[in-house]
């Protein structure tokens, strides 16, 4: 089995260009022939979310939520509230397991798993629910 090719170029100048352009013309005709294509995705670069981004939307959102919040006449913890809000705003994804069962698993807030702008997105949408549908009280 040959490893697989995983190669990221961010283009901040020609330089990088023609280093991108090198490694397309090298690899790309070989794998077509071998029948697998190489895949190329263009997209912009985006920052990984911010420490101080998680701080706010656990020590302030999600606290503030659980303090305030009362469903049928009960309050939740914060990892219960993390884990709805998660599950409610955002975006699930299916993976198989090796049994060959298909489960849905939501997206992280992890390092590495949500920009800058997506977690900013996903407070915003939050701290709206909580607002209008819970009457929370953000100060």
């Amino acid at each position: 089995m040959t490893a697989a090719i995983h190669q990221e170029f961010v283009l901040w100048d020609g330089g990088v260009w023609s280093k991108l352009v090198e490694f397309v013309k090298a690899t790309a005709p070989s794998l077509a022939d071998k029948g697998t294509p190489l895949r190329v995705i263009v997209t912009e670069e985006e920052l990984d979310r911010l420490d101080v981004q998680i701080r706010y939307y656990f020590g302030i959102t999600v606290k503030t939520i659980a303090e305030q919040a009362w469903i049928n006449g009960r309050q939740f913890d914060k990892d219960a509230w993390h884990e709805e809000l998660a599950k409610m705003f955002l975006p699930t994804r299916e993976i198989v397991t090796p049994s060959g069962e298909i489960v849905l698993k939501r997206s992280s807030v992890a390092r590495g798993h949500i920009s800058v702008k997506r977690m900013a997105q996903f407070t915003q949408e939050v701290e709206a629910y909580a607002t209008s549908e819970l009457g929370v009280v953000f100060e």
